[in-house]
């Protein structure tokens, strides 16, 4: 049982959380996000090609935008990469090392050659033992000499040994190792590297075959040179590596090879080759199978930000746009509507795309602020879309910020189309800058020009089209809308100054009031004025029972006082009644049913407390229904209000007096509560008493009076007369005529109050 109650208890919850405005907020944003996400994913763009490897191609494709072409942009890295020749450091010891080795090779050379003589002392030369030994021992040095030679990497043969050993003679041989070395270290004052070592072998070869005449030394000379003879300088691959490095860096980073747009990609019937495939594939113009999850989940990303960057920029400074269903359905409107837009055209030009639509719509509808954020985000989410074409960022960052200010004051339409001509001049000039920034042709640029001025003109009268749809749908307050209802030609205002003329002058002065005052504190000067020209349309059901209106008799000496309290609060339902009949905005219902409160008939209700009856009088009997004001507007309507109708009941319209009985009445109002649900701070209220006395000075300044003959006559028998009594009647009567004066005019000021 008690697990019943509780499922029961937990989906009472649910329902209540879903009914909330809360979870409808959340629901708008989570919906406006998916579809974005699905507009740039799969909407409409480019036109999609199945195209395969080396096929032939069935279309003719132009680039729709820039694109690098990235197989061509390597290449040309790696070409520039390897047209760095190595760069080279010395080796130092090098050439020392060469010039020793020759001379322990004419030393090993020599020390054969004395093994041979010394071991061959004692013996008679020219005799049998003599040339046997000799052999023996020429045959044993030039096979030792062979093997030490041979270490040392110098390919000689057994023959050419034997000639250095024994048929080379002493003086030759001095002569060989002298040239030998001489040429050697010529050929070392030489860049020698291991790519020409081997034009060094035939350089040094062909200067053996000139100094040398004994053709068997030229040719050892040659072998012994390729022995001994290495580079004296090699490759720094460290440096030669640093150097192509950057080459190669340049051209990827700064040398890339563009296809622009419009240029074609490729030709019908002309075969797909690799690189041109891999140029489609970047421009996403492939049908292929596969999902490409990297560019989802990089817009996906892209948008978690934004959206957290929209929300909490709109939590600290649009909270009314933040948490009001309303303006926030309208934003989420404003912005798929211009990336679905964007989405399509940008598929043609970039230049084409009504970004300056959002800043525009969002300013007049909402607020400037949140225009300016909005058209930041909507231009980093089209410009990924799009490629992040530069000038398409410029014009969206700089005419999309001059927009909502521009717009956001404006009321009359046709100046509107005057601020599209602004903004596409702008545009024009901005496309200007990056042309000659970036060295365009001059048909580029005029052509350009003339496309994005076009833009900005085009979307202005857009955002006037779009305008009617906003505020009859989404029942929004606009510049335009309020100059129309101010119109006196509006059936609403005719109605009033034919039927209930008193009323109808009122409102004029309430509006006067209200729109000063609204300026003095920055807040919405026209909306106020507009609505106090319409605060008291509910008089028109029973216009006779408000004094302004009264010609003759009032109907109320004859009815009871909560009768006419009745009466006189219904005026404000009855109101809010006819504005919807005849489809006001939300805003001047607002203030129509909110421009008393719940403040008391103060009339009516002292005139209950004085009737006879026993029942003990409620004030919540005498008091309208509300609601209070929540608006900074609404409240000043009621302040000017009240204000208005006290002043004109006032016997002495002097300054002090005025600004006195204003300061009381706001006091009252602020003492009773009706401006606890609004935003006027004090600040506020001393500012709205100085634009009210201010309006009212103006209106009931002294003037100077005519002289009349007559009456001048007629003034002083009436001063003579009042001397007399005043002589005659005591003091106490004269001070208690006085006060009962004095309690009437209260009293009448008081009910002239009410019934306004």
């Amino acid at each position: 049982m008690l697990f019943h109650k509780q499922e029961g208890k937990n989906k009472s919850v649910i329902r209540e959380y879903i009914k909330s405005k809360t979870f409808h907020r959340i629901l708008i944003g989570l919906i406006t996000f998916i579809l974005a996400l699905v507009i740039i994913e799969v909407g409409a763009g480019y036109q999609k090609y199945d195209i395969q490897v080396l096929t032939q191609s069935k279309y003719d494709i132009d680039a729709p935008r820039d694109v690098e072409d990235r197989l061509r942009t390597i290449e040309d890295a790696n070409n520039a990469k390897n047209s760095i020749k190595p760069i080279y450091k010395e080796i130092n010891s090098a050439s020392i090392d060469v010039l020793n080795k020759v001379d322990d090779l004419f030393n090993l050379i020599e020390n054969s050659r004395s093994g041979i003589e010394k071991s061959l002392q004692g013996l008679t030369k020219f005799t049998n033992d003599y040339n046997t030994r000799l052999a023996s021992e020429q045959e044993l040095e030039a096979v030792k000499l062979y093997n030490e030679i041979k270490k040392q990497n110098i390919f000689l043969s057994k023959e050419q040994v034997r000639y250095l050993i024994k048929d080379l003679s002493e003086k030759k041989l001095k002569d060989f190792q002298t040239l030998a070395k001489s040429l050697i270290s010529d050929i070392l004052k030489n860049d020698i590297t291991n790519e020409n070592l081997p034009n060094m072998y035939n350089q040094i070869q062909n200067q053996f075959q000139k100094k040398e005449t004994d053709q068997e030394l030229v040719i050892i000379g040659g072998l012994v040179s390729r022995g001994v003879l290495k580079p004296n300088k090699e490759i720094d691959d460290e440096l030669t590596d640093i150097l192509r490095q950057e080459a190669y860096n340049k051209v990827m980073n700064s040398n890339k090879t563009i296809i622009r747009k419009g240029d074609r990609i490729i030709s019908k019937s002309e075969t797909v080759t690799v690189e041109k495939y891999e140029i489609l594939k970047n421009l996403r113009l492939l049908k292929v199978s596969d999902f490409d999850y990297e560019f989802f989940f990089g817009i996906l990303l892209i948008l978690l930000l934004l959206a957290a960057m929209l929300v909490l920029y709109l939590n600290n400074f649009c909270r009314k746009i933040l948490y009001d269903t309303r303006n926030l359905l309208i934003l989420c409107i404003v912005m798929l509507l211009v990336l679905l837009v964007g989405r399509i055209i940008g598929g043609y030009s970039v230049l084409y795309i009504p970004i300056l639509i959002a800043p525009m719509l969002i300013s007049i509808l909402l607020d400037i602020r949140t225009a300016i954020i909005v058209n930041i985000i909507l231009t980093v989410i089209i410009s990924a879309v799009v490629g992040g074409d530069i000038g398409f960022i410029t014009v969206s960052i700089i005419s999309g910020t001059y927009a909502p200010f521009l717009v956001g004051k404006i009321p009359e339409r046709s100046k509107i189309l005057m601020i599209g001509a602004i903004l596409g001049f702008t545009n024009a000039l901005v496309i200007l800058g990056i042309g000659l920034i970036n060295k365009y042709t001059s048909d580029q640029i005029l052509a350009d020009c003339g496309i994005i001025a076009l833009n900005g003109v085009v979307c202005t009268i857009l955002t006037i089209g779009l305008l009617p749809f906003f505020e009859s749908i989404f029942n929004v307050t606009t510049p335009s809308k309020l100059l129309e209802l101010s119109n006196p030609n509006q059936p609403l205002i005719k109605r009033l100054l034919m039927e209930a003329p008193g009323t109808y002058h009122h409102s004029l002065m309430v509006g006067n009031l209200a729109e000063v005052a609204c300026e003095a504190i920055g807040a919405n000067a026209m909306l106020a004025r507009v609505g106090s020209y319409y605060h008291d349309i509910g008089k028109l059901k029973r216009p006779n029972f408000f004094k302004e209106n009264q010609l003759s008799e009032n109907p109320h000496d004859k009815m009871t006082p909560n009768l006419s309290t009745l009466v006189i609060t219904s005026h404000t339902q009855d109101g809010v009644e006819i504005a919807e009949k005849y489809k006001l905005p939300l805003a001047i219902r607002e203030i129509i049913g909110q421009h008393h409160g719940t403040t008391l008939v103060a009339y009516f209700f002292h005139k209950a407390k004085k009737s006879e009856k026993v029942d003990p009088i409620k004030h919540r009997d005498f008091r309208y229904t509300g609601p209070k004001p929540t608006t900074n507007e609404s409240a000043i309507v009621m302040l000017a209000d009240t204000a208005e109708a006290a002043v004109r009941s006032m016997p002495d319209k002097s300054e002090g007096k005025i600004e006195g009985l204003v300061r009381k009445l706001i006091k009252e109002k602020l003492d009773d509560g009706q401006l606890n649900h609004c935003n006027l701070t004090l600040k506020d209220l001393d500012d709205i008493v100085i634009a009210f006395t201010t309006v009212f000075n103006g209106l009931y300044h002294e003037r100077e009076e005519y002289p009349n003959i007559d009456d001048e006559f007629k003034n002083k028998e009436n001063k003579q007369e009042t001397e007399k009594a005043k002589q005659v009647k005591p003091a106490k009567q004269i001070r208690k005529q006085v006060k009962e004066v004095k309690k009437i005019k209260e009293e009448k000021a008081e009910k002239d109050e009410d019934t306004d």
